[in-house]
């Protein structure tokens, strides 16, 4: 019994394949979508040359220097915040980020950081504008 074989050319042209296209394109997705602005109440904030872009903010203060204080853009009181902060208390891993105009003197921000820590937050996120050089 006589074995015929074939010397065929095989053309090896290599593809890339469709799944690997679709991982591609999720990945680039994923790093567009970190380069949205950050929503809310408009403030003027101090600035700071060293600021970078944090986004696991879940509750948001903002406190203006006509004494108004919002909280998660409803407007709130300073007595009623450590009651409000304690309802929304999930975990310690929640962050809490603090708006404040830039001519709010540093006594009050103490004061309004330490009525959240007082509700058991450890990780509080101080919102800073960047400053051009």
């Amino acid at each position: 019994m006589k074995l015929s074989l074939s010397k065929k050319k095989i053309s090896t042209t290599m593809l890339i394949s469709m799944t690997d296209v679709i991982f591609l394109l999720i990945i680039f997705l994923l790093i567009v979508s970190n380069f949205s602005s950050q929503t809310g109440l408009p403030v003027r904030l101090p600035g700071s040359h060293t600021a970078t872009r944090h986004t696991l903010q879940s509750l948001s203060i903002t406190f203006y220097a006509d004494g108004r204080l919002f909280y998660n853009e409803a407007e709130i009181s300073m007595e009623e915040l450590p009651d409000s902060l304690k309802r929304d208390f999930v975990d310690i891993e929640q962050v809490v980020r603090i708006s404040a105009e830039d001519i709010i003197p540093l006594q009050q921000i103490i004061n309004l950081m330490d009525s959240i820590r007082s509700a058991g937050y450890q990780k509080i996120f101080v919102a800073t504008g960047v400053e051009e050089q």
